[in-house]
């Protein structure tokens, strides 16, 4: 038997905004995605998480009570920061379900950015109707700028 998306469970699956309590686990879903596949990142820590999105705002996805993801936009520049899944529960269709959340919380079209060698993160926004704008080989390390191409 074919295993079911977890977003098609829609009642197992939540999206709510971040909470204090929230923190601990956000930071360690950041934390574990980076140690496992941002080899630049020197010392990464718990703490970078709270740096990273200070002033933003933050959707949290969660599954059978825990917390398996999570967003963080830049409202004014329509930006999307983070999007990050909890190892193990990546491709369930979470991620699709926060870029959506992104998607309904801007009136510009929402923009992002990915390291060039992060190819599973390219694949994923071109599947969601995202076009390369920019390549940037001057920054360390190097990242395209994709912007939402649907119609919104």
């Amino acid at each position: 038997m074919a295993r079911r998306k977890i977003a098609s469970q829609n009642n197992n699956l939540i999206l709510r905004a971040m909470q204090p309590g929230d923190t601990d686990a956000l930071a360690h879903i950041y934390l574990d995605a980076r140690i496992l596949n941002f080899p630049w990142v020197k010392s990464p820590k718990l703490a970078d998480f709270e740096l990273a999105s200070f002033g933003e705002v933050v959707q949290v996805a969660i599954f059978d009570d825990e917390i398996v993801g999570f967003a963080s936009l830049s409202e004014w520049d329509s930006f999307l920061h983070l999007l990050f899944i909890k190892v193990g529960f990546q491709r369930q269709g979470i991620g699709t379900l926060l870029l959506n959340w992104a998607r309904q919380m801007t009136k510009a079209p929402l923009e992002l950015k990915v390291v060039t060698a992060n190819i599973s993160a390219q694949h994923f926004y071109e599947r969601e109707g995202f076009k390369m704008v920019a390549h940037t080989i001057l920054s360390n390390p190097t990242n395209v700028t994709y912007r939402d191409d649907r119609d919104s």
